[in-house]
């Protein structure tokens, strides 16, 4: 059976940027942060891309027994969630990943490797089949139960004349439900608005009423309707997006602008069974909402233990927790 986020979790894929592309470097001391968070119930891998970072992580972390490292020369990514597949126990289901968004792009002999790559790492942690889906699907827009499965249409985008919900339910038996992607979203990734809280209910994100927010206020009450169309109950999350824009160099854009921070955005979080490590943020202080403390007494009223970290530096890249892991 498919493995949703609230499911029975057990592993923790992460990668650790010392080595990576520059930017990327200056999330070591976050990475060395959230290692430290990981429960010592979650077996943690940990991907390096040289045998001497990974001597260094060991030196680092030999207090922490659930912590195990795989080395992958030339590995440079770490948005795992996207690449690395949907777990369902004894099968893991492998779509293609090849993104096509703005300054994400790379060249595609990187993503041939990293999907080879990918299929070794699981074959090391895990004895599960893995299948191939005919679909480009990056993990970020796949928020399932063990039922359905929300995407934004980004996915028909990815895979023209394909009849994609028809694909994803042979494959994984999931019913998929499709809906447009907000206007202003390059990535098109739904987990970036909703997580599922358990079989029947979702958290999505709400929006506090600014003017630059009003498109976006829309969307979030156009999901909402959906989810509710679709049997489920809904949860607020208390985001609070910043007006922050990632700058690029597009060369077919007007904007230098075409990706946003991720910061705000609390929805995105990681869980493990009944604890979750929640995204905290630098909020500007005429906010009439403590976010960080609000949103951690929410979960907290669901019987959650919640363990906060700081992403800010994360969300400059275009994502948070939920964007780094992937969990079985």
């Amino acid at each position: 059976m498919i493995k949703a986020d609230f499911s029975k979790s057990s592993y923790l894929f992460l990668s650790y940027p010392k080595g990576f592309s520059e930017e990327y470097e200056t999330l070591i001391p976050f990475y060395n942060e959230l290692i430290e968070l990981i429960p010592r119930d979650i077996k943690l891998f940990v991907i390096t891309n040289t045998k001497k970072v990974e001597q260094e992580l060991k030196a680092m972390f030999r207090h922490k027994p659930n912590v195990d490292t795989i080395v992958v020369n030339y590995f440079d990514e770490i948005w795992l969630r996207d690449c690395m597949g949907i777990f369902a126990g004894d099968t893991i289901y492998k779509p293609i990943y090849a993104p096509n968004y703005c300054t994400l792009s790379k060249e595609g002999k990187y993503f041939q490797f990293l999907d080879k790559v990918i299929r070794r790492l699981l074959s090391q942690a895990f004895t599960s089949n893995i299948v191939d889906i005919p679909l480009v699907i990056d993990g970020g827009n796949f928020v399932h139960n063990t039922k359905k499965v929300f995407l934004t249409d980004k996915v028909l985008e990815d895979n023209p004349g394909k009849n994609v919900g028809e694909i994803i339910k042979d494959f994984t038996g999931l019913d998929a439900v499709i809906v447009n992607r907000s206007y202003y979203d390059v990535l098109g990734h739904i987990d970036g608005y909703m997580a599922f809280k358990d079989e029947d209910t979702l958290f999505i994100s709400q929006y506090p009423d600014l003017s630059y927010l009003k498109q976006d206020i829309k969307y979030i009450e156009m999901l909402t309707s959906v989810a509710k169309d679709n049997g489920f109950k809904v949860i607020p999350i208390f985001d609070r997006p910043i007006d922050e824009p990632i700058f690029c160099n597009c060369k077919n854009k007007k904007t230098r602008s075409c990706l946003y921070s991720a910061k705000g955005v609390y929805v995105n979080y990681i869980r493990f069974n009944d604890c979750i490590i929640m995204p905290e943020y630098t909020i500007p202080k005429n906010s009439k909402v403590e976010y960080n403390w609000t949103n951690r007494k929410l979960l907290e009223s669901y019987g959650f233990k919640v363990i906060s970290i700081n992403c800010d530096q994360l969300a400059k890249f275009g994502g948070s927790l939920h964007c780094i892991s992937f969990q079985a």
